[in-house]
């Protein structure tokens, strides 16, 4: 059986602008490689593919087993909040809740959950994926000449990646080329995760409308001003806002210590240091390089885009 949280060696994280490619060997990066990938690339698969297969020959991972991330508009994610029962009484009773909640038959399904015990009893995360779904989307992966051992979901992966150990609730940010991903967590457990079709490309074509080159919108994504891009950074805020609201009326909470922000955008620090003004709340863009040894050092500050593909590696370490 296909299993979402099944161990594989190789990360790869194949986005909307870019993949990147992790391989650990404990506290060692063995292989930390991308490749971006222009818009009008990623339309036409049948070149997708090529580029890839070119790609992963070329950095040596042809034929070998891999984990790859599944887009949220595939997934379905959702956690589960239990009072303390055996192991077996857990299986049936998360059995019964994924039944409960997905949209659709569980025997058209791929799904799998991992549990953890705290005090007021047990939190599961559940992901699922419908089976169709994820044989279609692993097909490209499987002509590019890799072996696709398992699929993941992202919440999961920054889990993983990152250091969500604070106390309250945190709010993590993966701003990518097209999408963001809003995610909340709380000890550790995913709360509520939210896609929005909105990413760094977003911020590039708001420039490119005004008149400037495609070169000009780039720097300024990367590095501008806050003040520079204000305009299109509040309409990431305003999807954040509604989903913290959408959050404090839901669960009742009110207090949030942290946000952390991650993925290509988070590369420029004015995106952070507005952020973090215009919430109220701290917000730190860790490196998930961090704690490991990197043969290629050029790489380390570009870790935010890598977050994913690391998680994806750690479900090995």
């Amino acid at each position: 059986m296909f299993g979402l949280f099944r161990p594989a060696p190789i990360g790869v994280d194949l986005g909307t602008g870019s993949v990147k490619v992790i391989g650990l060997n404990g506290k060692k990066i063995s292989l930390a490689a991308f490749m971006d990938i222009p818009s009008s690339d990623r339309e036409d698969e049948a070149f997708l593919i090529k580029r890839l297969q070119n790609f992963f020959k070329e950095i040596n991972i042809s034929g070998k087993d891999t984990v790859v991330q599944i887009p949220g508009h595939l997934s379905f994610v959702r956690t589960l909040n239990l009072p303390p029962m055996p192991k077996g009484e857990l299986k049936e009773a998360v059995k019964w809740e994924i039944k409960r909640q997905l949209p659709y038959p569980t025997e058209e399904a791929v799904y799998d959950y991992i549990a953890t015990a705290v005090p007021e009893g047990i939190v599961v995360t559940f992901a699922s994926a419908e089976r169709k779904n994820v044989q279609r989307y692993i097909q490209p992966f499987k002509e590019a000449g890799l072996k696709v051992a398992a699929v993941d979901v992202n919440p999961l992966c920054l889990i993983r990646a990152l250091p969500l150990h604070g106390a309250g609730n945190i709010i993590v940010l993966d701003i990518g080329a097209r999408s963001m991903e809003i995610d909340i967590m709380r000890s550790e457990s995913l709360r509520l995760t939210r896609t929005v079709e909105m990413g760094g490309e977003h911020i590039k074509n708001h420039f490119i409308n005004e008149g400037f080159s495609e070169g000009e919108a780039d720097d300024i994504l990367m590095n501008g001003t806050a003040e520079k891009m204000k305009e299109p950074l509040n309409q990431f805020l305003r999807e954040i806002f509604l989903s913290i609201d959408y959050y404090k009326a839901t669960f009742k909470e009110k207090v949030f210590s942290e946000v952390v922000l991650t993925g290509g955008v988070a590369i420029n620090n004015a995106v952070r240091d507005y952020f973090s003004h215009m919430l109220d709340i701290p917000v730190i863009v860790p490196n998930p390089f961090d704690n490991f040894v990197m043969k290629d050092e050029s790489l380390r500050p570009l870790g935010p885009r890598f977050s994913v593909a690391i998680g994806l590696a750690k479900r090995a370490s």
